[in-house]
């Protein structure tokens, strides 16, 4: 394997272990496909794993119907981690949802939240670049009839890449709390606020 595919496997398997560490929090409050044979009911909750793209599904008939994902993309030998939510509730106010991430990440990239010693003076910023720029690295993909998809992409900054790869535990928390987690808040704060 090439150094770029070596790194795209560990950041793969990062993602993996994100979304199914929370897959495994939140199933017990869930009907998953397993529950679901032995109901007779449709599943609440899915974990799909495609290589490189890793999605967790929640869906409870008339209420809530939200798919969340994380995939690595590489272009020109960089790498980048992209998070989703895919947003089939009807009502749901996308223009509001976009405003409030874009207010997010323009305030949060400036943050320097860790507290191991080769990390400490850096940013958000610093170690994945992003810009909430629509059409660059915030993309909105709206279909008549399907889910709509706001993916927001972050680079890895090449500079930084092999060390977050060794200390994964960061790595986890980098993408954890500045890839998905305030998607996931402030997609909930939308979805609440929806008319």
């Amino acid at each position: 394997m090439t150094p770029i595919e070596e790194r795209k496997k560990l950041l793969e398997d990062v993602l993996r272990g994100i979304l199914l560490g929370w897959y495994e929090r939140v199933k017990p409050h869930y009907v998953t496909v397993e529950d679901s044979r032995q109901l007779g009911v449709e599943p609440e909750l899915k974990y799909f794993d495609e290589g490189g793209s890793y999605r967790l599904k929640f869906a409870r008939s008339d209420e809530l119907d939200v798919t969340y994902g994380l995939t690595v993309l590489e272009q020109g030998g960089q790498l980048f981690v992209a998070s989703s939510v895919n947003n089939k509730s009807s009502g749901f106010d996308l223009k509001s949802f976009m405003a409030k991430l874009k207010a997010y990440y323009w305030r949060s990239r400036n943050e320097k939240p860790w507290t191991h010693a080769y990390f400490d003076r850096f940013t958000y910023e610093d170690l994945m670049p992003f810009e909430p720029l629509l059409g660059e690295t915030v993309h909105l993909d709206t279909r008549k009839n399907k889910a709509d998809v706001v993916r927001l992409q972050f680079g890895l900054n090449p500079r930084h890449v092999d060390q977050l790869l060794k200390e994964r535990s960061t790595l986890c928390d980098l993408i954890e709390n500045y890839c998905l987690y305030p998607l996931r808040r402030i997609y909930a704060e939308s979805y609440r606020q929806k008319s």
